[in-house]
């Protein structure tokens, strides 16, 4: 038997903070039926034969009966709410794992809901479960459960992938079928009702419908028959958007096809959703709808692959097979043979197979490739698996909503028992007492709250999808408003990809700093241009890495057939008569080695000969070289403190004539050492046009602004400088030139002419943080990671260069923990760590704007003729003739335009413009709905993904999570005073008889509601502010406010009732008669509908955040009608709306003190918000935001 304690977490993953087993109980033994079958017997039994001995009177039989079935149904409700709920009522806990049935499943925050699975077992022992399209696996030694393991997670090595055969045997394929199942994205698409059902029993909708039936026993029909309506419209829109995500994310999945499989010894065509891992598949070109079925790795051939799908880049890459590599070593698919890794979801745009010799090739003659990963076990899988089950909305059932409404329930408790009190006393109808009660303990718990939250959120969505900014986890974007520091990587996010080359340097005779234009270089630097790279010609183009491309335009040669590379023009024709370079083989660039080489084939009048090309980093190459020059150093950083990019070349030559065997067999390490010096390549990296002035308005706007880059430390800091992140004298803190260890740092001036030792061991002197602007090398901040002095160090530090991908990831690591909320801004490629880490991770693409142009263009049309299409169905579905289709899609359907030209010679032949403005109108309608997003949308890399490469993505995003943000906690103090006033007015105003028309209460409920609705579309201002806003709702300011305008409404109303009473007698008040209108109902309506004005007026939110009141008209005008409506109803300036809102007519005296203080309580309450914000907001930045100077 095995057992274990139930409350160990049984499941090895991060995203699951818990987990137990159990096994299920019959549906009589549920805790919501056998309890209360005894519990309805014995109230039943107590109400035939002991009724006078236990309840004796109407109050308590309805009290108990009403207790005993919303005590039922909270537990049926519960069990829906609530995983542990459901496990503790429906099911038996199990410590056995054979005996277990099923596994409660509880996931980390905004990591989907939780779950009850079914445990599984197969046929040979295995034990496992799904949850959220992802497999797990139990472990018999360590009594866990593990992801499914795939085939390179149990063995790595080389050897196992390139001599593989594929599967051989038909048990081996009924094994692995049943251990992976296929690989498919089958993403059930549930029906509207059942949809519908799930969000119609969520904890504040079933509050909603218990509110709407209070107020229906309260006779307020039409007020509850208006909001039942707004409830059911806003859920049904939020079902029907939910199924058009979830019929998008169906679409994901790639349609089968046939592809090549090598099993049972033989190449056979099988669907490309019936793959498995361990399978052996020919690669071919993508189809114009396919791509890559699975993850792959390349085991013989080469290809290129475009990877927008999954990464967001478009720049085609070349994929290179494993075929060199050394069979006892690992296959590392994050470094070195990432350029091997063939993912899910790419498009193949070219391949080039191996020689028959080579391999046994299908009759497809396509490149050999391994399946390594199959369903959303892929890259492509956990993307759609994030878009499917992170969290949707920004939910209201977290500790801050919880402590908000517990703060709310204290007031209505209090008042609930005043009434209890009162009521006794004067001897009121008990059923009466007992529903006024829980009306006013249910008025303070804001059923708006998350339908408002949703909005807001919905509403950045929406503008940043106008932006070309998606995103996959909406939960983050407050987040973006409560940024503390923003890490940007430098190449190809401050600076554009199409760098400039200045020239090559080092190697003119007079002066090394003399530049040289590439081809007027000497013969083997031309040729060490000529071969180090890793372009490759795709249909009569030149594709890669736009630096390399670069580099060969300014070498003025060009990439010919076979990777022969000659001179692109007659001026070189001298260097072509006598040599010929053949690019045979590449390594790489690596991020962690910073290099790339190859060896080519020079064919020259004397014979071939084997060329070496080498280049990367001057620190690194300078390890490399068999000779140094004298003045190296100097050289390559008299251009890096200018802020060029530099790269050092290097060659050597192997023995004549090598064969492409001897070529293969030849060791990276032995290429890439004892090389000749061959100059360095000096490029001009131009900032993005919107980099300054995005980062300075990041810089004025409270953020800590940094740099991480892979870059050269002096390089760095020039751009740092120029986009303003360093403005004093920089310290860069690095190794030691010639340290014999590396815990020997030194500070040194970027002139090096300060140079002051460091040991990393003592703390660092205070004066270097205060007297200048810090830089950190990479080498230098792994002395550090396991100091306490880090957090410090990290703290004051701007410029971080020469990291690696995992150091990127390092810092924001350590920049969290410290309590900041931290973005980082990089490429999907190389950044994918650090993205993943921060709080709002952004993927900057190279999209173009008038390729989005374009793209929207075509959805445009796409939308227009969906909705022509609809059109024809239903009027041919009635008989009816066509309408006229829209002028922009008219000549897609020319036979409806001939047929009605034919039917009626003098009908239109295209729709009028009327009709196409209505087309725009509703396509304008499905813009402003929250974005589906689509696979090349998102990256896998990042939460949000900004198609264009511009800067000013980072500024639009903090402005939408700004604007959030505020939206957001003004909507908490809006509905906490709206639910206070109710609170008092249902109770102390209940009592003197002050009693609301079904007509006046649904009117202001319908104004309120467009009044909330247009708070959330407030749109941010241009200008980010200095200012930040309140992070949370719990502050003296927020707090103090709340209650001190309360105070100032409680005191309005006090007044006027008792103006009232002065001016008519006291009446006995009856609290079940009709609505008969009074002066007392008229006046305390009138203020109140003031009161809610000036709530909303005075605690929006604008500058410097968002529009200002006035500049946000819909709800200006709104709050205008209502002021208005106040205003007319206490002057009777419109008698015929008293009459409609069955106001009694008021006498002069009484008009004028009752406007005298609506004007009052508003400026009054106004003065206690503007004060408080001035003594007690807190809109300082946090101290890392601020510059020393």
């Amino acid at each position: 038997m095995l057992h274990f304690r139930a409350s160990k977490n049984l499941v090895n993953a991060k995203s699951i903070i818990q987990s137990s087993l159990h096994t299920r109980k019959s549906l009589l033994w549920h805790g919501y039926i056998w309890p209360f079958l005894c519990l309805y017997s014995l109230w039943l039994y107590i109400y035939i034969y002991s009724y006078e001995e236990y309840l004796a009177s109407e109050e308590w039989t309805f009290l108990t009966l009403v207790s005993l079935i919303t005590m039922n149904a909270l537990i049926f409700l519960s069990c829906q709410w609530s995983v542990r709920a459901k496990a503790c009522f429906t099911c038996e806990t199990k410590n056995d794992i054979r005996r277990a049935k099923v596994i409660k499943i509880i996931p980390a925050p905004h990591k989907g809901k939780g779950e009850l699975c079914d445990l599984n077992s197969a046929r040979n022992g295995e034990i496992s479960f799904f949850y959220q399209k992802k497999k797990y696996v139990w472990d018999d030694d360590k009594k866990v459960f593990n992801r499914l393991r795939y085939p390179i997670d149990m063995d790595s090595r080389i050897s196992i992938f390139r001599n593989s055969k594929g599967l051989e045997t038909v048990n081996e394929i009924k094994s692995v079928q049943e251990k992976y199942g296929f690989n498919r994205f089958d993403i059930p698409v549930p029906t509207f009702r059942e949809l519908f059902k799930e969000h119609a029993v969520a904890p504040f909708f079933v509050f909603q419908l218990f509110c709407v039936g209070l107020w229906v026993m309260d006779e307020y029909w039409y007020y509850s028959l208006f909001t039942l309506f707004m409830l059911v419209v806003f859920e049904s829109t939020v079902v029907f958007q939910r199924l058009k995500t979830l019929a998008e994310f169906r679409t994901m999945s790639i349609k089968p096809y046939p592809i090549y499989v090598r099993r049972k010894g033989r190449w056979v065509t099988v669907n490309s959703d019936e793959l498995l891992p361990g399978d052996l598949v020919s690669i071919v070109r993508s189809k114009e709808d396919g791509g890559v079925p699975c993850d792959m790795v390349l085991v013989n051939g080469t290809c290129i692959v475009n990877e927008a799908m999954l990464s967001g880049e478009s720049t085609p890459l070349l994929k290179e097979s494993i075929h060199l590599r050394e069979g006892n070593e690992e296959l590392d698919i994050n470094g070195i043979d990432k350029n091997s890794l063939i993912f899910g979801g790419t498009k193949v745009l070219q391949v080039t197979p191996p020689s028959k010799e080579e391999a046994a090739l299908a009759s497809d003659n396509g490149c050999i490739a391994y399946v390594l990963r199959t369903g959303f076990g892929t890259a492509q899988g956990k993307l759609v698996r994030t878009m499917v089950y992170s969290t949707e909305h920004v939910s209201a059932n977290n500790l801050e909503s919880f402590l908000f409404i517990l703060f709310l329930l204290i007031f209505a408790i209090s008042a609930a028992g005043y009434v209890w009190v009162k009521g006794v006393e004067n001897d009121r109808k008990r059923s009466k007492l007992l529903l006024d009660c829980i009306l006013i303990i249910t008025s303070v718990v804001p059923p708006e709250l998350p339908m408002e939250l949703s909005l807001a959120v919905n509403t950045s969505l929406v503008a940043l999808a106008k932006f070309a900014i998606f995103c996959t986890e909406p939960f983050r974007i407050p987040f973006a408003g409560k940024i503390d520091v923003c890490a940007f990587d430098k190449t190809g996010t401050l600076t554009g990809e199409n760098l400039v080359v200045e020239g090559v340097a080092g190697i003119h005779p007079d002066d090394s700093k003399i530049l040289m234009k590439p081809p007027e270089a000497l013969r083997d630097t031309i040729q060490t241009l000529a071969a180090a790279h890793a372009l490759v010609r795709l249909d009569d183009n030149i594709v890669g890495d736009p630096m390399e491309k670069a580099t060969l335009e300014a070498l003025e040669w060009k990439l010919d057939k076979d990777d022969t590379v000659i001179p692109a023009n007659q001026q070189s024709q001298r260097f072509q008569s006598r040599s010929k370079l053949q690019i045979r083989r590449r390594f790489q660039f690596s991020s962690a080695l910073k290099r790339m080489s190859s060896v080519s084939t020079v064919t020259t009048p004397r014979g071939k000969k084997t060329f070496i090309a080498v280049k990367g980093a001057p620190e690194t190459l300078r390890q490399m070289y068999a000779f140094v020059p004298d003045d190296y150093e100097e050289t390559f950083k008299f251009f890096t403190r200018r802020g060029s990019r530099v790269l050092a070349l290097g060659f050597k030559y192997l023995q004549d004539n090598m064969s492409l065997e001897e070529i293969n067999d030849l060791q990276r390490e032995s290429v890439e050492n004892e090389l000749n010096f061959a100059g360095f390549l000096i490029f001009h990296c131009p900032l993005k046009e919107d980099a300054v002035s995005t980062l300075k308005m990041l810089n004025e706007s409270s953020h800590r602004v940094i740099m991480i880059t892979g870059d050269n430390p002096l390089t760095a800091c020039h751009v740092a400088r120029e986009v303003a992140i360093v403005e004093r004298d920089v310290l860069i803190l690095d190794i030691k030139e010639d340290a014999e260890n590396p815990d020997e740092l030194v500070w040194k001036s970027v002139d090096e002419k300060i140079m002051i030792p460091v040991n990393p061991v003592e703390p660092i002197e205070p004066s270097i943080f205060r007297d200048y602007d810090i830089c950190i090398t990479g080498a230098a901040l792994s002395q550090y990671e396991n100091r306490p002095s880090v957090k410090e160090l990290l703290r004051h530090t701007w410029v971080y260069a020469r990291v690696s991908p995992g150091q990127k990831e390092f810092i924001l690591t350590v920049l969290k923990q410290a309590g900041y909320v931290t973005l980082m801004c990089g490429d999907g490629t190389n950044d994918v760590g650090a993205l993943k880490q921060a709080h709002i991770g952004v993927a900057l693409l190279d999209g173009k704007p008038e390729d989005l142009k374009k793209i929207a263009e075509h959805h445009r049309m796409q939308r227009l003729k969906d909705m022509f299409e609809n059109q024809l169905k239903f009027t041919a579905r009635f008989n009816m003739p066509p309408p006229p289709p829209p002028a922009a899609i008219a000549h897609l359907f020319p036979h409806i335009t001939q047929q009605l030209q034919q039917q009626n010679p003098a009908a239109p032949r295209r729709a009028p413009a009327q009709v196409d403005q209505i087309a725009e109108q509703l396509i304008q309608d499905f813009d402003d709905e929250p974005p589906t997003i689509k696979l090349g949308d998102a990256s896998v890399a990042a939460p949000f993904t900004s198609k264009l490469s511009n800067v000013v993505a980072i500024a639009n995003i903090v402005r939408q999570g700004r604007c959030t943000l505020v939206a957001t906690i003004q909507m908490y103090k809006i509905l906490a005073l709206n639910c206070l006033i109710s609170a008092y007015t249902l109770s102390v105003l209940y009592l003197d008889g002050i009693k609301y028309d079904d007509w006046q209460v649904t009117i202001s409920g319908m104004l309120l509601a467009v009044c909330f609705l247009c708070i959330s579309k407030a749109r941010p201002l241009e200008k980010l502010s200095e200012q930040r806003p309140q992070t949370n709702i719990f502050n003296f300011y927020i707090i103090l406010s709340i209650l001190g305008q309360f105070a100032i409404h409680i005191a309005s109303l006090i007044f006027i009732v008792d103006l009232v009473f002065k001016h008519e007698e006291r009446k006995p008040v009856d609290l079940e008669g009709e609505f008969e209108p009074s002066l007392l109902n008229t006046a305390v309506y009138l203020i109140s509908l003031s009161m809610q004005v000036s709530t909303f007026a005075i605690n929006y939110q604008g500058h410097p955040f968002r529009e200002s009141l006035k500049e946000n008209t819909a709800l200006y005008y709104g709050l205008l009608t209502v002021g208005g409506i106040a205003f007319a109803g206490a002057t009777e300036f419109v008698p015929e709306l008293n009459s409609m809102l069955k106001l009694v007519p008021l006498i002069n005296d009484f008009k004028l003190k009752l406007v005298g203080t609506m004007l009052f309580d508003f400026f009054c309450a106004w003065l206690i918000e503007i004060i408080f914000k001035f003594l007690f907001a807190n809109n300082k930045p946090k101290d890392i935001a601020r510059k020393t100077r």
